[in-house]
């Protein structure tokens, strides 16, 4: 049986991607109990966002249910990302109200763009993200600020959520669209959609740090720093961190 060919090892701006997902999905199973409370309680969310509960912020997103799709999720390595909000959303009757951010997001990205199963994988991590954003925002008002490491005591608004899911589904969806490109890169419309992908990061970039500070909350704050590349995305980590010790 002949050997497999060698797997290329990761770049270094791969492997800090890696921790970066790894610490987005640690986090999340270190505070699955909160989050759980706080999307079934009665008043749930009342202290972490002032117009919704926490139960909409963190409803369960449609099923991706093409295998091509999820199989390109896979590839892309955000398998979790996709699986994890399927598995703990909650089936709130209504949407989130953070999923019409994350289908901006798609809007533009895949305009001309006719594969199925690209844009099927597109959708799928953008609404994923919509839900991250907002399973993190439920449980707020128990995290602490991302550079005073002093509980949170404010409310944060929907629209700087929605500021902030456009900003990890653009990330996501960029991830998607470039593991793509390194396989096919014959379709032109795709190609476009990457460059309006980069584009847009680009446009964001300079309001980052102002919705950031919106944010206030380290989880929040990490989720959405590191999710599209920029200047600032993995600066904090380069030196270590002392988030552990509060967490």
């Amino acid at each position: 049986m002949p050997a497999s060919p060698p797997h290329p090892a990761p770049t270094l701006y791969e492997s800090w991607e890696a921790l970066a997902d790894g610490l987005h999905v640690q986090r999340l199973a270190l505070h699955l109990p909160q989050l759980r409370n706080q999307t079934t309680a009665i008043n749930a969310g009342a202290s972490a966002v002032a117009e919704m509960t926490s139960g909409a912020l963190a409803a369960r997103p449609a099923a991706l249910s093409d295998s091509q799709a999820t199989a390109l999720v896979e590839a892309a390595d955000l398998s979790a990302w996709v699986n994890l909000p399927a598995e703990h959303g909650t089936p709130d009757a209504a949407a989130s109200p953070l999923v019409g951010a994350a289908e901006q997001v798609e809007a533009l990205l895949l305009d001309g763009v006719s594969d199925e199963t690209l844009g099927a994988a597109v959708r799928a991590v953008s609404a994923a993200s919509a839900w991250w954003v907002g399973a993190f925002a439920a449980i707020r008002h128990l995290g602490v600020h991302h550079a005073r490491l002093t509980p949170i005591d404010d409310t944060v608004s929907l629209d700087t959520l929605r500021a902030a899911v456009r900003v990890v589904a653009l990330g996501t969806a960029q991830r998607i669209l470039a593991h793509h490109l390194r396989h096919d890169s014959t379709d032109e419309a795709v190609r476009l959609a990457y460059c309006r992908a980069v584009t847009e990061g680009i446009v964001t970039e300079p309001r980052l740090p102002a919705l950031l500070e919106e944010l206030g909350e380290l989880r929040l704050v990490d989720l959405v720093c590191t999710s599209i590349p920029w200047r600032g995305r993995f600066m904090k980590y380069a030196g270590g961190t002392g988030a552990g010790q509060v967490e």
